[in-house]
C-alpha cells in the first residue's frame, strides 16, 4: 500500500486521471489497465504486455517489447514505441484520438468502465439488468476446441440489446443499428465482416458460416423470453444464384427449406462477466435461415 501511495503521489493530475481499467471501443477483447507503476495490456489472442508509461493532458507515451516471426520465418525482437494523442471527455470516462506505432496511425477510442456489462450498456446505450440463472452453457470461448467452441465462437454471435425506457416500453437494438428495424440487413452485414475469420478454420465455404452464427441477446430480467422471440422473427432469404454457388451442377436452381436462427439469452453469473466466460440459454426461436 505504501508502495502504491509513493507511486500515486508521483503522478502527475494527468496521469491520475487516467488509472482505472479501460476497454477499446472497435475491440471489447482488448483492455488497458493504467496502474500509478504500470500499464497492463490485454489483447486478443490472450497477448498480456505490462509496461511503463507517462502522460500529460494531451499525449500518452510507452513502448513494449514484441517476439515472434517474419513471413521469411526469421525471429523479431523489437522495440514498439507507441505515442497517443489524446483528449478525454469531460466525465473522464471517454478517450478519444490516435495512436502511433510501428504500424502507423490510427482512430483510437477507449472506455473506461468498471465491468464488461457497464461497457456494454455505454457503448450502446441501453439499460439492462441480466437474469439470473444457473443453468446455460459457456458462450464466451475466444479460442476453438473441441468441446464446442466452434459453433458458439463469440465472433459468430451477433450481439442483440433489449431494455425497458421511462413509458416501461421494451425497446430493443442491435451492435450494428439503432433498433431493429434492418436485423436481416444487420445479419446479413455482421456475416460478410466475419468472413475473413472463418478462411483459416473452415475454408471460404459460407456454409460453415451460416451454421455457426447466432444471435445474443442482452435482455433486461423483466422481458420475457416470448417477447424476445417475437422481435426476433426474421427470415434471411438470398437468392438461388447467390446459392448455387455452393452446390454442385446437378442440384443448382432448386427450392432450399429453411432452419431456425440460434437465440441464445445471456445470463447473469456469479462471477464478474467479461467475453471469455460469458453464459447463455437457448430459447425458442421463429427466426429462420436458408438452409445451404
Amino acid at each position: 500500500m505504501l508502495i502504491l501511495l509513493a507511486f500515486s503521489c508521483g503522478q502527475n493530475s494527468a496521469e491520475k486521471e487516467l488509472n482505472g481499467n479501460w476497454r477499446e471501443i472497435e475491440s471489447e477483447y482488448s483492455t488497458w489497465h493504467f496502474y500509478p507503476d504500470s500499464l497492463i495490456l490485454k489483447f486478443p489472442g490472450e497477448w498480456n504486455e505490462k509496461t511503463y508509461w507517462t502522460a500529460n493532458k494531451s499525449q500518452i507515451e510507452f513502448e513494449y517489447r514484441i517476439f515472434g516471426f517474419d513471413s521469411l520465418g526469421k525471429d523479431i525482437n523489437t522495440i514498439n514505441n507507441v505515442l497517443i494523442n489524446y483528449q478525454l471527455s469531460d466525465n473522464k470516462d471517454s478517450l478519444f484520438g490516435t495512436i502511433k506505432n510501428n504500424w502507423g496511425i490510427h482512430k483510437f477510442g477507449l472506455l473506461k468502465t468498471k465491468n464488461y456489462i457497464e461497457y456494454l450498456k455505454r457503448k450502446f446505450g441501453t439499460e439492462f439488468t441480466l437474469p439470473k440463472d444457473s443453468t446455460g452453457k459457456n458462450l464466451g470461448r475466444l479460442s476453438f476446441s473441441s468441446l464446442g467452441g466452434y459453433k458458439l465462437h463469440p465472433i459468430y454471435g451477433l450481439k442483440i440489446f433489449m431494455g425497458r425506457n421511462s413509458k416501461n416500453e421494451v425497446i430493443a437494438r442491435t451492435e450494428l443499428s439503432e433498433n431493429l428495424y434492418n436485423l436481416e440487413f444487420d445479419i446479413k452485414k455482421f456475416k460478410d465482416s466475419i468472413k475473413p475469420w472463418d478462411v483459416p478454420e473452415t475454408g471460404t465455404n459460407e456454409m460453415y458460416l451460416d451454421e455457426r452464427f447466432h444471435l445474443r441477446v442482452f435482455a433486461d430480467e423483466s422481458i420475457p423470453d416470448s417477447i424476445i422471440t417475437n422481435k426476433l422473427k426474421v427470415t434471411i432469404t438470398q437468392n438461388n444464384s447467390e446459392l448455387d454457388k455452393h452446390y454442385p451442377e446437378y442440384l443448382r436452381g432448386q427450392k432450399r427449406d429453411t432452419l431456425p436462427i440460434r437465440i441464445y439469452r445471456i445470463l447473469k453469473t456469479k462471477e464478474e462477466i467479461n467475453p471469455q466466460n460469458i453464459k447463455g440459454k437457448e430459447i425458442k426461436t421463429i427466426a429462420n435461415k436458408v438452409l445451404w
